[in-house]
């Protein structure tokens, strides 16, 4: 079989990152310093590692985040009176699989909503549904939708998300 009619029929399965692999080994003549097995492993491996990197930027897209909050950059300051042991035991995101809710409380402008956003922002890294939402926002978007008859659809929406995040 000719090496451009398997790169085509890659493409056309959907596995364009495997395609993209292969056709890149081919251009280097590196295939044959692998095993048939390692060499399959790899393209395997190449493929579903991009899905899942895919997947993970979706959700993050769909999640609507107002910044970009990561975990790693928290800061534990001793004027924010942030338990640094209590945040990493949220992290872990056991409080989801316990169906249990959270409440941020604090003082104007420590950096609430940055948390609620680290967390949901980790919510999509383990590949979960996350909706965050401005609260009035929220309610407007459930208003209009009330008038525009897409009230069931977003109600839907809503339920399916694993996390929802009301700032």
């Amino acid at each position: 079989m000719d090496n451009n009619q398997t790169v085509e029929k890659l493409k056309a399965m959907r596995l364009n990152d495997m395609a993209l692999l292969h056709n890149r080994h081919l251009k280097d003549s590196t295939i044959s310093s692998f095993t048939i097995d390692e060499y399959i492993a790899i393209l395997t491996d190449h493929e579903y590692e991009n899905r899942q990197n895919r997947k993970v930027e979706r959700l993050i897209k769909q999640a609507n985040f107002r910044q970009s909050a990561s975990i790693a950059d928290i800061n534990y300051t001793h004027h924010r009176d942030l338990d640094k042991n209590a945040f990493n035991r949220l992290t872990t995101l056991d409080f989801m699989l316990k169906k249990q809710n959270i409440i941020l409380t604090g003082a104007s402008g420590v950096g609430k909503s940055y948390l609620a956003q680290a967390l949901g922002y980790q919510a999509c890294l383990m590949q979960h549904k996350v909706l965050y939402f401005n609260t009035a926002n929220l309610f407007n978007l459930l208003k209009s939708s009330k008038i525009d008859g897409t009230y069931q659809r977003e109600i839907k929406k809503v339920l399916k998300c694993d996390l929802l995040i009301l700032d």
